[in-house]
């Protein structure tokens, strides 16, 4: 049928490009990354909310109308994790094992109480429900965590392997995942493909709250599938194939708010019961019961809750603004800290197309409304100065977008210098390695009797980690304290080189 091929073919390259996005480079996952969150309904809606992009907003439009016309076709062929599900499923149809799709009953009160307090959490500026339940995001921590380490890893094993043929490339690094962030990550990700494999999209209609929002538009959707019972031999077969377990043969009927648009049913119907066409009559009234009251408090969340998100001085009143004690570095462009962890999901995307991996997910280090959001790893690597991948590359806002000369005198951090632990201060032996790498020209060397002590000018100082990562002392005597609120920082002027002086005498020839 053309709508399933359709459905396939878009679904395949859809999760083609993602992953190109993650794996493909700081310049394909820049151009990329343009192209594919936009239409992303978590990324469209935060960009909306924090930084609004005429494409982002066009994007969230977007969804809403296709979801309000076709149904949840969205998480069929356009979100990521919904198709990673399918994946799963397809090799466990492969390997012998066949998902249960027999009906089952919405759970509708928990999904639309997760629902209700997602939303709720958003739009004060808590994460930790967004961050740990959106598709994107952890479809995102999927790609970057372990598929990115693989290529990577495969990639430096190929080099290794043509050395004796005197084939020489650069090896190539990735971030230093925490280890509590990669559990995290690898729970869910097993937790995924265990429900994909023996139940479907259960996850989707269950606990997203990206599908329980889009159920909710669905049941008002021009189109519907329906089942003729008069015409219906009961096969069964329509039932087998339903991916999201809401055909229920003894009713008759299509639960539309868990219907994921996969049109299997109507390949499967040899008879042509189910037809997908534009709803003709309207649906009977639905008698009181705990679905109906889920469905109803989940609609005034939502409601209440997008009112609550768009407007800052409702947000600030609910109490957004957190001080953080010891907050880690963000971003240049991240502008503050309060700012970006009100706008990131953590979909890690900015870790995969950093090109030193200096960007790291955290664990705990913006406390537990801001887990696995990324911040600056100085230990392991430095904020490169000809760079602004991040802002180019960040979906939601977060990391705002800033020229690249802008870029170069944003102050996210100061380097402080520990007198201390460094060597030429304890040992009174010349160093210098910080100097040597410092890109603003903030550190300068004082002489005195032949060794020369580095000194810190605060002013042309970025913060971008270069001389915290080349100081040789354990620990470090030299390290880059944050600034909560980004700074400007004033742009060094090399001084002019003075002239020869002028060896001519007085008849114009020199002596």
């Amino acid at each position: 049928m053309l709508l399933i091929r359709f459905r396939k073919a878009a679904a395949g390259l859809i999760l083609i490009l993602f992953i190109l996005m993650f794996l493909g480079g700081e310049t394909l996952s820049t151009f990329l990354a343009g192209i594919l969150p936009p239409f992303q309904f978590m990324p469209a809606l935060m960009r909306t909310i924090s930084q609004p992009a005429t494409l982002f907003l066009a994007g969230f439009i977007f969804i809403v109308l296709i979801t309000l016309i076709f149904g949840r076709v969205y998480c069929s062929f356009i979100c990521p994790l919904g198709i990673l599900q399918d994946f799963f499923s397809t090799l466990a149809r492969k390997a012998g094992r066949k998902p249960d799709h027999s009906f089952s009953r919405p759970h509708n009160i928990l999904r639309y109480t997760i629902l209700a307090i997602t939303l709720t959490a958003l739009s004060i500026g808590l994460m930790s429900l967004v961050i740990l339940l959106d598709p994107y995001s952890i479809a995102g921590r999927f790609f970057s965590y372990f598929l990115q380490p693989l290529v990577v890893w495969t990639y430096n094993l190929g080099i290794l392997a043509g050395k004796p043929f005197d084939i020489y490339l650069y090896p190539k690094q990735t971030a230093v995942i925490p280890l509590p962030d990669t559990l995290i990550a690898a729970v869910f990700l097993l937790l995924i493909v265990y429900l994909s494999v023996r139940r479907g999209r259960i996850y989707c209609n269950t606990v997203c709250p990206v599908g329980s929002l889009l159920g909710l538009l669905s049941r008002v959707s021009v189109f519907k599938l329906t089942l003729n019972q008069e015409q219906c031999s009961e096969c069964l077969s329509c039932q087998s194939v339903c991916k999201a377990n809401c055909i229920d043969p003894q009713t008759a009927t299509i639960d539309m708010t868990r219907c994921v648009g996969c049109f299997n049913c109507l390949a499967a119907c040899s008879r042509s019961t189910i037809r997908y066409r534009p709803a003709r009559h309207r649906a009977a009234p639905m008698a009181w019961s705990p679905a109906r009251r889920g469905f109803i408090i989940g609609s005034i969340a939502v409601a209440g809750s997008l009112i609550l998100a768009f407007n800052g001085r409702l947000r600030h009143l609910a109490g957004i603004a957190r001080a953080h004690t010891n907050p880690p570095v963000t971003p240049p462009g991240s502008l503050n800290l309060s700012r970006f962890t009100r706008a990131c999901t953590s979909c890690s995307l900015c870790v995969a197309a950093c090109p030193t991996s200096v960007l790291t997910p955290s664990f705990g280090d913006y406390g537990p409304a801001g887990l696995m959001q990324p911040k600056m790893n100085f230990e392991n690597s430095y904020c490169e100065y000809e760079c602004n991948t991040c802002g180019k590359v960040c979906p939601t806002g977060a990391i705002t977008k800033i020229s690249l000369e802008e870029k170069k005198i944003t102050q996210i951090g100061e380097a402080k210098l520990l007198e201390d632990i460094c060597v030429v201060y304890v040992d009174h032996n010349n160093c210098g390695a910080c100097g040597e790498v410092c890109p603003t020209h903030a550190i300068r060397f004082v002489d005195k009797e032949n060794i020369l002590y580095p000194e810190i000018d605060t002013q042309y100082c970025i913060g971008c980690g270069a001389c915290q990562l080349a100081c040789p002392t354990t620990p470090r005597s030299i390290v880059v304290h944050p600034h909560p609120v980004h700074a400007k920082a004033d742009q060094y002027v090399m001084p002019p080189v003075p002239s020869a002086p002028d060896r001519t005498n007085d008849t114009g020839f020199p002596f």
